[in-house]
Protein backbone atom coordinates (compact mmCIF):
# COMPACT_ATOMS: atom_id res chain seq x y z
CA UNK A 1 0.00 0.00 0.00
CA UNK A 2 1.72 3.58 -1.12
CA UNK A 3 1.41 5.27 2.08
CA UNK A 4 3.01 6.34 5.38
CA UNK A 5 2.10 5.36 8.16
CA UNK A 6 3.02 7.48 11.23
CA UNK A 7 3.19 7.77 15.43
CA UNK A 8 2.73 11.12 16.79
CA UNK A 9 2.76 12.45 20.07
CA UNK A 10 1.96 15.64 21.68
CA UNK A 11 5.28 17.10 23.56
CA UNK A 12 4.79 19.60 26.40
CA UNK A 13 8.18 20.82 26.24
CA UNK A 14 8.15 20.76 21.84
CA UNK A 15 4.61 20.32 20.80
CA UNK A 16 3.05 17.81 18.32
CA UNK A 17 5.15 15.74 16.03
CA UNK A 18 6.17 12.49 14.43
CA UNK A 19 8.08 9.92 16.35
CA UNK A 20 7.95 6.97 14.04
CA UNK A 21 7.44 6.44 10.39
CA UNK A 22 6.74 3.13 8.81
CA UNK A 23 6.75 3.46 4.59
CA UNK A 24 7.18 1.13 2.09
CA UNK A 25 10.24 1.37 -0.51
CA UNK A 26 10.65 -0.81 -3.37
CA UNK A 27 13.96 -1.39 -5.61
CA UNK A 28 15.90 -0.14 -2.08
CA UNK A 29 19.35 -1.47 -1.45
CA UNK A 30 20.14 -2.16 2.22
CA UNK A 31 23.27 -0.15 1.97
CA UNK A 32 21.13 2.82 1.13
CA UNK A 33 19.95 2.58 4.50
CA UNK A 34 22.82 2.47 6.61
CA UNK A 35 23.39 5.93 6.36
CA UNK A 36 19.79 6.94 6.94
CA UNK A 37 20.56 8.23 10.58
CA UNK A 38 23.01 10.12 9.32
CA UNK A 39 20.89 11.82 6.56
CA UNK A 40 18.24 12.71 9.13
CA UNK A 41 20.11 14.57 11.60
CA UNK A 42 19.43 18.30 11.57
CA UNK A 43 20.69 21.23 13.19
CA UNK A 44 18.81 21.57 16.49
CA UNK A 45 16.79 18.41 16.25
CA UNK A 46 14.69 17.58 19.07
CA UNK A 47 16.71 15.57 21.89
CA UNK A 48 14.29 15.01 24.63
CA UNK A 49 13.19 11.50 24.81
CA UNK A 50 9.09 11.79 24.57
CA UNK A 51 10.03 12.90 21.09
CA UNK A 52 12.39 11.10 20.00
CA UNK A 53 12.27 6.66 19.43
CA UNK A 54 14.99 4.36 20.84
CA UNK A 55 15.10 0.62 20.40
CA UNK A 56 16.38 -0.58 23.93
CA UNK A 57 20.10 -1.64 24.11
CA UNK A 58 19.93 -1.26 19.91
CA UNK A 59 21.32 2.35 19.29
CA UNK A 60 20.02 1.90 15.39
CA UNK A 61 17.56 4.92 14.67
CA UNK A 62 16.04 2.82 11.74
CA UNK A 63 14.44 -1.03 11.29
CA UNK A 64 13.44 -2.31 8.48
CA UNK A 65 11.49 -5.51 7.20
CA UNK A 66 11.38 -7.08 3.72
CA UNK A 67 8.55 -8.93 2.29
CA UNK A 68 10.41 -11.33 -0.13
CA UNK A 69 7.39 -12.50 -2.59
CA UNK A 70 6.68 -8.48 -3.44
CA UNK A 71 10.16 -7.49 -3.12
CA UNK A 72 8.56 -4.41 -0.81
CA UNK A 73 11.07 -3.10 2.05
CA UNK A 74 9.26 -1.52 4.92
CA UNK A 75 11.51 1.31 7.02
CA UNK A 76 10.69 2.97 10.16
CA UNK A 77 12.88 6.15 10.98
CA UNK A 78 11.44 9.22 12.63
CA UNK A 79 11.18 11.09 9.63
CA UNK A 80 10.05 9.63 6.71
CA UNK A 81 13.06 9.18 4.01
CA UNK A 82 11.90 11.45 1.14
CA UNK A 83 12.12 14.99 2.20
CA UNK A 84 8.78 15.84 0.60
CA UNK A 85 7.00 13.65 2.29
CA UNK A 86 8.59 14.39 6.03
CA UNK A 87 7.13 17.79 5.22
CA UNK A 88 3.64 16.01 4.43
CA UNK A 89 3.68 13.86 7.24
CA UNK A 90 4.77 16.89 9.82
CA UNK A 91 2.25 19.07 8.91
CA UNK A 92 -0.23 16.22 9.53
CA UNK A 93 0.88 15.69 12.67
CA UNK A 94 0.17 19.13 14.17
CA UNK A 95 -3.21 18.63 12.63
CA UNK A 96 -4.17 15.33 13.87
CA UNK A 97 -2.70 16.52 17.80
CA UNK A 98 -4.03 19.92 17.63
CA UNK A 99 -7.73 20.66 15.78
CA UNK A 100 -8.49 16.96 14.01
CA UNK A 101 -9.04 15.53 17.28
CA UNK A 102 -11.87 13.30 17.73
CA UNK A 103 -11.34 11.28 21.31
CA UNK A 104 -14.31 11.20 24.38
CA UNK A 105 -13.82 11.84 27.96
CA UNK A 106 -12.39 8.36 28.66
CA UNK A 107 -9.63 8.35 26.13
CA UNK A 108 -10.75 6.29 23.65
CA UNK A 109 -10.27 7.37 20.31
CA UNK A 110 -12.49 8.27 17.05
CA UNK A 111 -11.36 8.72 13.76
CA UNK A 112 -11.02 12.04 11.58
CA UNK A 113 -10.30 12.11 7.97
CA UNK A 114 -8.67 15.29 6.56
CA UNK A 115 -6.53 16.64 3.45
CA UNK A 116 -6.23 17.36 0.31
CA UNK A 117 -4.87 16.69 -3.33
CA UNK A 118 -1.49 19.09 -2.26
CA UNK A 119 -0.78 17.93 1.17
CA UNK A 120 -2.44 14.58 0.97
CA UNK A 121 -5.17 12.61 2.42
CA UNK A 122 -5.16 11.84 5.92
CA UNK A 123 -6.95 9.47 8.46
CA UNK A 124 -5.90 10.06 11.62
CA UNK A 125 -6.90 8.14 14.73
CA UNK A 126 -6.38 10.01 18.73
CA UNK A 127 -6.04 9.02 21.68
CA UNK A 128 -4.39 9.18 25.14
CA UNK A 129 -2.17 7.31 27.11
CA UNK A 130 -1.98 7.66 30.99
CA UNK A 131 1.03 9.10 32.59
CA UNK A 132 0.60 10.22 36.30
CA UNK A 133 4.02 12.22 35.81
CA UNK A 134 2.34 14.93 33.01
CA UNK A 135 0.50 17.19 33.37
CA UNK A 136 -3.40 15.84 33.47
CA UNK A 137 -2.21 12.33 33.93
CA UNK A 138 -2.44 11.58 30.54
CA UNK A 139 -0.21 12.06 27.44
CA UNK A 140 -1.50 12.59 23.70
CA UNK A 141 -0.88 10.10 20.44
CA UNK A 142 -2.17 9.99 17.39
CA UNK A 143 -1.41 7.45 14.79
CA UNK A 144 -1.80 8.75 11.13
CA UNK A 145 -2.23 7.23 7.82
CA UNK A 146 -1.28 9.51 4.88
CA UNK A 147 -1.78 8.66 1.37
CA UNK A 148 -2.26 10.36 -2.20
CA UNK A 149 -5.13 8.36 -3.29
CA UNK A 150 -8.63 9.65 -1.67
CA UNK A 151 -10.71 7.16 -2.43
CA UNK A 152 -8.55 4.44 -1.88
CA UNK A 153 -7.87 5.68 1.87
CA UNK A 154 -11.73 5.92 2.52
CA UNK A 155 -12.47 2.41 0.79
CA UNK A 156 -9.81 0.57 3.03
CA UNK A 157 -10.90 2.83 6.51
CA UNK A 158 -12.85 0.00 7.95
CA UNK A 159 -9.85 -2.32 7.41
CA UNK A 160 -7.46 0.47 8.53
CA UNK A 161 -9.87 1.12 11.57
CA UNK A 162 -10.39 -2.03 13.22
CA UNK A 163 -6.00 -2.78 13.00
CA UNK A 164 -4.57 1.00 13.98
CA UNK A 165 -7.31 0.61 17.32
CA UNK A 166 -6.26 -2.62 17.81
CA UNK A 167 -2.78 -1.07 18.19
CA UNK A 168 -3.77 2.05 20.22
CA UNK A 169 -5.71 -0.32 22.92
CA UNK A 170 -2.07 -2.24 23.70
CA UNK A 171 -0.54 0.73 23.69
CA UNK A 172 -3.13 1.68 26.78
CA UNK A 173 -2.88 -1.44 28.25
CA UNK A 174 0.56 -1.06 28.54
CA UNK A 175 0.34 2.17 30.24
CA UNK A 176 -2.39 1.21 32.93
CA UNK A 177 0.20 -0.98 33.74
CA UNK A 178 3.00 0.70 34.76
CA UNK A 179 -0.06 3.10 36.22
CA UNK A 180 -0.91 0.67 38.61
CA UNK A 181 2.49 -0.44 39.15
CA UNK A 182 3.49 3.64 39.84
CA UNK A 183 0.04 3.85 42.13
CA UNK A 184 1.57 0.94 44.65
CA UNK A 185 4.51 3.18 44.89
CA UNK A 186 2.98 6.69 45.10
CA UNK A 187 -0.79 6.99 46.19
CA UNK A 188 -3.27 9.79 45.08
CA UNK A 189 -3.29 11.34 47.99
CA UNK A 190 0.65 11.89 47.81
CA UNK A 191 0.16 12.88 44.25
CA UNK A 192 -1.93 15.92 45.27
CA UNK A 193 0.13 17.01 48.10
CA UNK A 194 2.96 17.10 45.90
CA UNK A 195 1.46 19.12 43.64
CA UNK A 196 4.27 20.17 40.97
CA UNK A 197 7.11 18.56 42.58
CA UNK A 198 6.44 15.06 41.13
CA UNK A 199 5.70 16.97 37.49
CA UNK A 200 8.79 15.74 35.97
CA UNK A 201 10.50 18.90 33.53
CA UNK A 202 11.14 16.16 30.74
CA UNK A 203 8.11 14.33 29.29
CA UNK A 204 8.72 10.34 29.50
CA UNK A 205 8.95 7.85 26.25
CA UNK A 206 6.29 5.68 25.22
CA UNK A 207 8.71 2.93 26.01
CA UNK A 208 9.03 4.35 29.48
CA UNK A 209 5.18 4.50 29.95
CA UNK A 210 4.76 1.19 28.26
CA UNK A 211 7.38 -0.50 30.42
CA UNK A 212 8.38 -2.60 26.93
CA UNK A 213 11.45 -2.17 26.03
CA UNK A 214 10.90 -3.36 22.09
CA UNK A 215 7.73 -1.47 21.90
CA UNK A 216 8.91 0.23 18.73
CA UNK A 217 9.98 -3.02 17.12
CA UNK A 218 6.38 -4.05 17.71
CA UNK A 219 4.88 -1.04 16.18
CA UNK A 220 7.19 -1.76 13.07
CA UNK A 221 5.67 -5.07 12.60
CA UNK A 222 2.18 -3.69 12.97
CA UNK A 223 2.55 -1.05 10.27
CA UNK A 224 4.57 -3.11 8.22
CA UNK A 225 1.73 -5.53 8.18
CA UNK A 226 -0.87 -2.64 7.44
CA UNK A 227 1.15 -1.79 4.84
CA UNK A 228 1.45 -5.57 3.26
CA UNK A 229 -2.27 -6.51 4.15
CA UNK A 230 -3.64 -3.28 3.17
CA UNK A 231 -2.48 -3.46 -0.27
CA UNK A 232 -3.89 -6.94 -1.17
CA UNK A 233 -7.46 -5.71 0.95
CA UNK A 234 -8.53 -3.69 -2.00
CA UNK A 235 -7.49 -4.27 -5.25
CA UNK A 236 -8.30 -1.86 -7.89
CA UNK A 237 -9.18 -2.86 -11.35
CA UNK A 238 -10.39 -1.02 -14.55
CA UNK A 239 -13.97 -1.15 -15.25
CA UNK A 240 -16.85 1.13 -16.78
CA UNK A 241 -19.72 1.36 -15.04
CA UNK A 242 -19.95 -1.13 -12.80
CA UNK A 243 -20.49 -1.10 -9.00
CA UNK A 244 -20.47 -3.48 -6.01
CA UNK A 245 -24.28 -2.97 -5.77
CA UNK A 246 -24.86 -3.92 -9.31
CA UNK A 247 -25.44 -7.02 -11.64
CA UNK A 248 -22.43 -6.60 -14.06
CA UNK A 249 -22.93 -5.16 -17.75
CA UNK A 250 -22.91 -7.00 -20.54
CA UNK A 251 -19.12 -6.48 -22.16
CA UNK A 252 -20.57 -7.39 -25.76
CA UNK A 253 -21.33 -4.37 -27.97
CA UNK A 254 -24.32 -2.77 -26.82
CA UNK A 255 -27.54 -3.36 -28.61
CA UNK A 256 -28.21 -1.34 -31.43
CA UNK A 257 -31.63 -0.21 -30.42
CA UNK A 258 -30.15 2.12 -27.96
CA UNK A 259 -28.88 4.54 -31.05
CA UNK A 260 -32.11 5.31 -32.57
CA UNK A 261 -31.60 5.91 -36.25
CA UNK A 262 -33.61 5.63 -39.93
CA UNK A 263 -32.45 2.65 -42.32
CA UNK A 264 -31.03 4.81 -44.64
CA UNK A 265 -28.26 5.95 -41.95
CA UNK A 266 -27.61 2.39 -40.84
CA UNK A 267 -24.96 1.56 -43.49
CA UNK A 268 -23.14 5.10 -42.57
CA UNK A 269 -23.59 3.91 -39.02
CA UNK A 270 -22.51 0.13 -39.44
CA UNK A 271 -19.26 1.42 -41.08
CA UNK A 272 -18.38 3.33 -37.62
CA UNK A 273 -19.32 0.87 -35.83
CA UNK A 274 -17.49 -2.19 -37.17
CA UNK A 275 -14.10 -0.57 -37.74
CA UNK A 276 -12.70 -0.06 -34.60
CA UNK A 277 -9.48 1.26 -36.31
CA UNK A 278 -11.38 5.21 -37.23
CA UNK A 279 -12.24 5.81 -33.50
CA UNK A 280 -9.43 7.72 -33.36
CA UNK A 281 -11.25 9.88 -36.27
CA UNK A 282 -14.49 10.29 -34.25
CA UNK A 283 -13.38 12.13 -31.20
CA UNK A 284 -14.44 15.34 -29.44
CA UNK A 285 -12.08 17.41 -31.56
CA UNK A 286 -14.92 16.81 -35.09
CA UNK A 287 -16.87 18.52 -33.26
CA UNK A 288 -14.56 21.75 -32.45
CA UNK A 289 -13.27 21.54 -36.20
CA UNK A 290 -17.05 21.91 -37.18
CA UNK A 291 -18.55 24.22 -35.06
CA UNK A 292 -16.94 28.51 -34.60
CA UNK A 293 -14.25 28.12 -31.82
CA UNK A 294 -16.42 29.86 -29.37
CA UNK A 295 -19.25 27.96 -29.49
CA UNK A 296 -17.43 24.63 -28.75
CA UNK A 297 -18.02 24.76 -25.18
CA UNK A 298 -21.23 25.44 -25.11
CA UNK A 299 -21.94 22.58 -28.02
CA UNK A 300 -20.88 20.51 -24.98
CA UNK A 301 -22.09 21.69 -22.15
CA UNK A 302 -25.69 21.89 -23.38
CA UNK A 303 -25.10 17.65 -24.48
CA UNK A 304 -24.03 17.05 -20.85
CA UNK A 305 -27.10 19.39 -19.20
CA UNK A 306 -30.13 18.02 -21.21
CA UNK A 307 -30.48 21.03 -23.46
CA UNK A 308 -31.99 19.89 -26.75
CA UNK A 309 -29.63 20.06 -29.51
CA UNK A 310 -31.00 19.72 -32.92
CA UNK A 311 -28.49 19.06 -35.73
CA UNK A 312 -30.13 20.17 -39.38
CA UNK A 313 -28.48 18.86 -42.79
CA UNK A 314 -27.80 16.03 -45.08
CA UNK A 315 -27.64 12.64 -43.38
CA UNK A 316 -24.03 12.41 -44.88
CA UNK A 317 -23.12 15.63 -43.30
CA UNK A 318 -24.44 15.43 -40.02
CA UNK A 319 -24.00 11.21 -39.22
CA UNK A 320 -20.13 12.05 -38.42
CA UNK A 321 -20.91 14.88 -35.95
CA UNK A 322 -23.84 13.15 -34.16
CA UNK A 323 -21.88 10.16 -33.81
CA UNK A 324 -19.09 12.63 -32.13
CA UNK A 325 -21.78 13.86 -29.39
CA UNK A 326 -22.64 10.54 -28.54
CA UNK A 327 -18.99 10.40 -26.56
CA UNK A 328 -20.95 12.92 -24.60
CA UNK A 329 -22.95 10.47 -22.87
CA UNK A 330 -22.76 7.30 -21.06
CA UNK A 331 -24.25 4.20 -22.77
CA UNK A 332 -27.33 4.07 -21.08
CA UNK A 333 -28.85 7.28 -22.31
CA UNK A 334 -27.72 6.90 -25.75
CA UNK A 335 -31.08 6.09 -26.56
CA UNK A 336 -32.04 9.56 -26.17
CA UNK A 337 -30.58 10.39 -29.75
CA UNK A 338 -32.31 10.16 -33.21
CA UNK A 339 -30.38 10.31 -35.98
CA UNK A 340 -31.39 11.42 -39.25
CA UNK A 341 -35.19 11.91 -37.60
CA UNK A 342 -38.16 11.77 -40.78
CA UNK A 343 -40.97 13.15 -38.78
CA UNK A 344 -41.38 16.55 -36.73
CA UNK A 345 -43.26 14.53 -33.65
CA UNK A 346 -39.52 13.34 -33.25
CA UNK A 347 -38.98 16.81 -32.25
CA UNK A 348 -41.21 17.39 -29.40
CA UNK A 349 -40.69 13.89 -28.07
CA UNK A 350 -38.05 12.95 -25.41
CA UNK A 351 -35.28 12.64 -27.51
CA UNK A 352 -32.34 15.15 -27.04
CA UNK A 353 -30.06 15.28 -29.56
CA UNK A 354 -31.92 14.86 -33.12
CA UNK A 355 -30.52 15.39 -36.69
CA UNK A 356 -32.71 16.18 -39.11
CA UNK A 357 -32.83 16.92 -43.07
CA UNK A 358 -33.49 20.42 -44.19
CA UNK A 359 -36.65 19.58 -45.67
CA UNK A 360 -38.45 19.24 -41.87
CA UNK A 361 -39.14 22.46 -39.75
CA UNK A 362 -37.85 23.10 -36.85
CA UNK A 363 -38.30 25.45 -33.92
CA UNK A 364 -36.39 28.15 -33.13
CA UNK A 365 -33.28 28.72 -30.86
CA UNK A 366 -34.37 29.08 -27.42
CA UNK A 367 -32.64 28.54 -23.35
CA UNK A 368 -33.95 24.78 -23.98
CA UNK A 369 -33.00 24.11 -27.51
CA UNK A 370 -29.97 24.45 -29.55
CA UNK A 371 -29.75 24.74 -32.98
CA UNK A 372 -26.82 23.72 -35.60
CA UNK A 373 -27.49 24.08 -39.43
CA UNK A 374 -25.17 22.51 -41.84
CA UNK A 375 -25.10 25.15 -44.75
CA UNK A 376 -24.64 24.36 -48.33
CA UNK A 377 -21.41 25.96 -48.69
CA UNK A 378 -18.00 24.78 -48.52
CA UNK A 379 -14.55 26.55 -47.84
CA UNK A 380 -12.17 23.94 -48.24
CA UNK A 381 -13.93 21.22 -48.39
CA UNK A 382 -14.85 21.82 -44.32
CA UNK A 383 -18.65 22.15 -43.59
CA UNK A 384 -19.92 25.68 -42.47
CA UNK A 385 -22.94 25.37 -40.17
CA UNK A 386 -24.66 28.22 -38.35
CA UNK A 387 -25.08 27.59 -34.72
CA UNK A 388 -28.01 29.55 -32.36
CA UNK A 389 -28.32 29.98 -28.70
CA UNK A 390 -29.44 32.65 -27.10
CA UNK A 391 -28.41 31.91 -23.26
CA UNK A 392 -25.18 31.89 -22.04
CA UNK A 393 -22.74 29.56 -20.42
CA UNK A 394 -22.36 29.24 -16.50
CA UNK A 395 -19.39 31.82 -14.80
CA UNK A 396 -18.05 28.28 -13.53
CA UNK A 397 -18.03 25.17 -16.02
CA UNK A 398 -19.22 21.76 -14.67
CA UNK A 399 -15.80 19.91 -13.69
CA UNK A 400 -16.34 17.40 -16.37
CA UNK A 401 -16.78 19.85 -19.30
CA UNK A 402 -13.63 21.31 -17.99
CA UNK A 403 -11.63 18.74 -18.04
CA UNK A 404 -13.11 17.57 -21.65
CA UNK A 405 -11.67 20.92 -22.78
CA UNK A 406 -8.59 19.97 -20.92
CA UNK A 407 -7.98 17.11 -23.06
CA UNK A 408 -9.08 18.49 -26.52
CA UNK A 409 -6.45 21.32 -25.70
CA UNK A 410 -3.57 18.51 -25.49
CA UNK A 411 -4.87 16.77 -28.69
CA UNK A 412 -4.40 20.30 -30.13
CA UNK A 413 -0.55 20.54 -28.62
CA UNK A 414 0.12 17.19 -29.77
CA UNK A 415 0.28 16.11 -26.18
CA UNK A 416 -1.49 13.10 -26.95
CA UNK A 417 -2.86 11.87 -30.09
CA UNK A 418 -7.33 11.93 -30.85
CA UNK A 419 -7.29 7.83 -30.30
CA UNK A 420 -6.22 8.80 -26.12
CA UNK A 421 -8.97 11.70 -26.32
CA UNK A 422 -11.73 9.25 -27.13
CA UNK A 423 -10.30 6.76 -24.21
CA UNK A 424 -9.97 10.17 -21.82
CA UNK A 425 -13.27 11.12 -22.87
CA UNK A 426 -14.53 7.72 -22.08
CA UNK A 427 -12.94 7.17 -18.71
CA UNK A 428 -14.27 10.67 -17.39
CA UNK A 429 -17.94 9.82 -19.07
CA UNK A 430 -17.89 6.83 -16.77
CA UNK A 431 -16.48 8.28 -13.74
CA UNK A 432 -18.95 10.50 -13.50
CA UNK A 433 -21.69 8.11 -14.50
CA UNK A 434 -20.57 6.27 -11.42
CA UNK A 435 -20.68 9.08 -9.23
CA UNK A 436 -24.46 9.92 -10.49
CA UNK A 437 -25.26 6.45 -9.54
CA UNK A 438 -23.58 6.31 -6.37
CA UNK A 439 -26.18 10.02 -5.30
CA UNK A 440 -28.82 7.98 -6.77
CA UNK A 441 -28.37 5.64 -3.95
CA UNK A 442 -28.04 8.16 -1.49
CA UNK A 443 -31.27 7.65 1.20
CA UNK A 444 -31.77 11.31 2.20
CA UNK A 445 -30.64 14.64 1.29
CA UNK A 446 -28.13 14.50 4.16
CA UNK A 447 -26.36 11.56 3.23
CA UNK A 448 -26.31 12.79 -0.46
CA UNK A 449 -24.97 16.13 0.63
CA UNK A 450 -22.11 14.03 2.63
CA UNK A 451 -21.43 11.92 -0.59
CA UNK A 452 -20.99 14.84 -2.85
CA UNK A 453 -18.33 16.35 -0.45
CA UNK A 454 -16.66 12.62 -0.86
CA UNK A 455 -16.97 12.70 -4.45
CA UNK A 456 -16.05 16.13 -5.37
CA UNK A 457 -19.62 17.11 -6.61
CA UNK A 458 -19.56 20.74 -6.37
CA UNK A 459 -22.91 23.38 -7.20
CA UNK A 460 -21.54 24.08 -10.38
CA UNK A 461 -21.85 20.11 -11.42
CA UNK A 462 -25.51 20.02 -10.65
CA UNK A 463 -27.21 20.30 -14.06
CA UNK A 464 -25.26 17.47 -14.88
CA UNK A 465 -26.39 15.62 -11.54
CA UNK A 466 -30.13 17.08 -12.31
CA UNK A 467 -30.19 15.39 -16.15
CA UNK A 468 -28.24 11.87 -15.45
CA UNK A 469 -30.26 11.02 -11.86
CA UNK A 470 -33.04 10.69 -14.22
CA UNK A 471 -32.05 8.66 -16.76
CA UNK A 472 -29.42 6.88 -14.85
CA UNK A 473 -30.24 3.88 -11.90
Amino acid sequence: MNAVIALCHFCEAHGPCAIFCTQTLRDTKIEDLVNLEQQQQQPGQKTCSACNYTLGRNNSNAIYSKDTESGATFVSTKVATLQEVANLVKQAAVRSLSCEINTNKDGDGGFVFFGDSSRGHILSHTFRVSDLQARGYYQLFSIIVLMKDKYFLLNTKPFLAEHLRKISIELQAGAQRTKAAEEVNYSARQRRLSGAQFLMPTPRSLLELTGEEHIFAQLHSHFAWILLAGSRFLTEHITFGNLPWLPPQSSGRPPAQRLTYNSSTLPMIQMYEDDPEQEGFFSLRHIKKVVPKDDFATVCYCALTGVKIIVRGAPERTVLFMMCLKKLLPEPMHNLMRIDAQHQHSISSEYKIISVSNDIAVPIASGSVFRIDFLDKHVNGNDIVSVKWPSELPRKLPDLLVKLLKAVKAVEEKTFTELVLNKQTKVLIEEWKNKVICLNHAKSGSVQAKLKKVLGVQPQDQPIINYWSTHLQ
